[in-house]
Parts: C-alpha cells; structure tokens; sequence
C-alpha cells in the first residue's frame, strides 16, 4: 500500500520495478505468441504442401477420367472414319445411317455425326433436328471455315468448343478429316453434349473435399472456363494441370475445401494465444510479487522511507565511495523523537503514526536527493548525508531540530515531539560504517541525556 508520504525515490523504484514486470510479462506474451506462430508456420507450410500433392493428384485423375471418356468418343469417330475412308466411293445412304445409328446407341453423350464429302455436309444421324445442316457448306461460312481448313492442312483431328450449338445447349465438336490416297476426301463432324459428357467423366470424382473447374487454354487470351468456377483459376490456394486434348489444351484448377484441419489450426492458435497471454500474466505477477516483497524487505510500510537494511547498504557504498576521495566527508545523524510515546498512549496509534509520517516527510523534502533518510526503527530516524563537512552537518542539524519539533495538527489537534540528535563524520569520527552508528548513537543519548538535566533544572 502506498500513501501520500511515501519517499519519491521508493515510487520511483517501485513504477520502474512494476514497468519492467510489466514488459518481461509484454516480451514473455510476444516471444511465446511469435513460437506459436513459428510453429503453426511450419505446421502449415507442411500441411499445405501435403494439400497441395493431394490436390495435384485429385486433378490428375480428373484428367484421366476425361480422357478415358473422351477416347471412348473418338474410338467411335476413328472407327466411323475408318469406314469411310475404305468406302468412300461405294458409300450407301442406308448403310450409312445403319452404322451412324448404330455407333449413336453405343455412344452416351454424342449427340450427333454429320459426315461431308468434300465440305458439303451429306449425312446427318440423327436426323430429327438437323435436317437443315444437310447441304451445309463449310468453305462459305466466315465463322466455321478457318477452323475446318485448320484441321484440314494439319491432317489430324480437332476438338473444337464448348461452342454454343443452334440446336441448344453446349457441344463439343470432333472434326476428323477423311484422307484417300493422301487426297482430302470429307470431314467427319461429332457432337458431343458437354454437359453430360463432363457429367460421365467425372460422376466418379465425385468428393465433397475438393472443387474443381475445367478452362480451353486459347492460343490467346485468358483460359475459357466451361465447367466449375472461374476463380478458381485465380486462387492462390489452387494447383494447375493442363491436358492434351486432339489439336488443343485444357487446364484443370482443384482446390480443397476448408478442411476440419484448418479449423483446428485456429482452435490451436487460439489455445497457443491464450497460453502465452497466461504464461506473460503469469511472469508479470511474479515479478510484481517479488518487486512487492523486496519493497517490504527493503522499505518501511509506514512512512515509505528505507528501512535498517537499505540504510546499512546505502551507507556503505557511501563510505566506499568517500574512502576513494580522502578529502571527502560523509555525516551520519541519528535522530531520536522524544516524547512519541506519550502521543500513542494518549491520542493513539493512527495519532502516532500521522506524526511519523510528518516528520519523515519534512526530514526528507528538507535534504538533498542525493542523501538518505530512513527509519532505524520504532521513533529513531537516520540521515546519511553525502559530499559534506563539520558546518554543513551542523547547520542541517539545526534546521532539522527546528522541522521535528515543529508542532503537528492531527484532528485538530496540535501535537509536538522533542528531538534529540547524534551525529558522527567519515572518516574524522569512524572508517566503518558499524562504528559511525555506534557513535552517532551514543551522541544522541548524551543529547537526550543533556535535554533532560535541561528540563529538570
């Protein structure tokens, strides 16, 4: 408990002592909240590396599921262009359309063939709904020719799309050119629903711990996303893998979903946080404990002053310190309040105390900051005065009998204590400090032995 008399350098002490407590509790939170967050760092780097391989995988079967369904499709178109390459001037429109059925029913997501000679469409299967692409001439149309003589000149298939189809919906479009004797003969078109082929490739991956989107990587411009969420491809959290489609790429983005892992994650820093907040608030109050019993052990609780121990302390640095300085002295004055006895027997103790606490005060606003004044025990007050000489020590001396015996006003009363003093000088009287106590201490009684045949004379 501190109160209003306590000595300026004792709160001193005490704010410095508690700010320290207070920042080694600050550096214990932080240094422990910085190894929690090193340790997540690394925890996660290995976690996201392992998603990320995770991922990469989940994307790589992907990629096989699409191509397993895609080269389902292009069996079918291959075998049909086969046919038309060994037939292709003996072809009948019944036995066309026989085998174009036929392929259509083994097939689950084409939705068409439409089969050219030269660049005239000739045969479509099925024809319901596509009659009017019958006589369709590639070479007139600005939007479908430079793809068509593209795949021409590259003698190799194409996979064209996700294109919009004027029947409705999305289509993928297989053209195959048909080759005789190294001659451009026609061109085999085959449509596939996008929709439902994505939906067979993929029923299988189905899995609630990923999200996925499928792009055509265009030899310009952005990726044309045609299946998924296109900011998957912007997410730093999402690994890339491309694939070779006939005459193109596509590019898969998986990333997993927020995972239990990463809730835990932050129920562990959360826990990390909180025990590093404990450990500094722990820290701080033991060290607030300790500044508190060494301010007992080193200060009186009553007047704030420093007690016996300090005092001994003090006093002998003060004389190592003079000892290295022979034309120095130091002066030890031993104060005694005569007549406090009698204000605690008759007004009480709180009476007593406040007289104490007056009087510490005065004595220590009346020397200099450099001195010390503490409370040798009981009323007995000792002041270590610093850098002075025999007049200086007298004139103190003078002012301090004047100070104590300066009467006191407690609850309206006016209290007064005599004074007697003893005073000893490093190194004139003493060289230690146990013998300028001693002195100083037996001066004092002879003062208080010299008021009293005073008073009964």
């Amino acid at each position: 408990m501190h109160t209003a008399f306590e000595k300026p350098e004792r709160a001193s002490l005490w704010l410095h002592s508690l700010l320290f407590a207070r920042i080694a509790g600050v550096v214990v939170f932080v240094v422990l909240a910085i190894a929690v967050e090193v340790l997540l760092g690394f925890h996660n780097a290995e976690t996201d590396a392992t998603r990320k391989m995770e991922s990469l995988s989940f994307a790589g079967n992907l990629r096989a599921l699409a191509e397993s369904e895609l080269n389902a499709v292009l069996f079918l178109s291959n075998g049909l262009a086969g046919y038309l390459t060994v037939s292709q001037d003996r072809i009948r429109p019944d036995e066309i359309q026989a085998i174009q059925a036929e392929l259509h029913r083994n097939s689950r997501n084409v939705r068409n063939f439409a089969i050219a000679q030269g660049y005239v469409i000739r045969w479509v299967y099925p024809q319901a709904g596509n009659e009017k692409a019958v006589g369709f001439d590639y070479s007139r149309s600005e939007s479908q020719w430079p793809g068509v003589k593209r795949t021409i000149d590259d003698k190799r298939g194409t996979l064209v799309g996700p294109v919009r189809l004027v029947q409705g919906g999305m289509g993928l479009i297989y053209r195959y050119p048909v080759f005789v004797k190294d001659k451009y003969w026609g061109m085999l078109s085959t449509v596939v629903d996008v929709d439902g082929f994505l939906r067979s490739a993929f029923k299988e991956a189905a899995n609630q711990r990923y999200e996925f989107a499928v792009a055509v990587l265009a030899e310009k411009g952005p990726p044309h996303v045609f299946w998924g969420n296109p900011a998957l491809f912007q997410s730093p959290d999402a690994v890339l893998l491309d694939a070779n489609v006939p005459n193109g790429k596509w590019l898969y983005a998986v990333r997993q979903k927020a995972a239990p892992g990463q809730l835990r994650d932050w129920s562990l820093r959360m826990l990390g946080w909180l025990m590093a907040s404990l450990l500094g608030l722990a820290m701080y109050l033991l060290l607030k404990s300790r500044v508190e019993l060494a301010q007992l052990a080193l200060f009186d609780t009553l007047t704030g002053l420093p007690n016996r121990r300090l005092l001994e302390d003090r006093l002998h640095q003060a004389l190592s310190r003079h000892g290295r300085r022979p034309a120095s002295r130091c002066g030890l004055i031993f104060i005694d309040l005569d007549k406090f006895k009698a204000i605690n027997d008759t007004h009480g103790h709180k009476a007593g105390d406040v007289v104490l606490q007056t009087v510490a005060q005065r004595i220590r606003e009346e020397i200099r900051a450099g001195d010390t004044v503490a409370r040798w025990g009981g009323d007995e007050l000792v002041v270590v005065v610093e850098e002075t000489d025999t007049a200086k020590i007298e004139q103190l001396v003078a002012r301090l009998r004047e100070l104590v015996t300066t009467p006191i006003e407690v609850d309206g009363l006016a209290l007064k204590v005599g004074v007697s003093v003893g005073v000893a000088i490093f190194p004139d009287d003493a060289t230690s400090s146990t013998k300028l106590l001693k002195i100083a201490d037996q001066r004092m009684y002879e003062d208080k032995q010299r008021e009293r045949t005073e008073q009964t004379s």
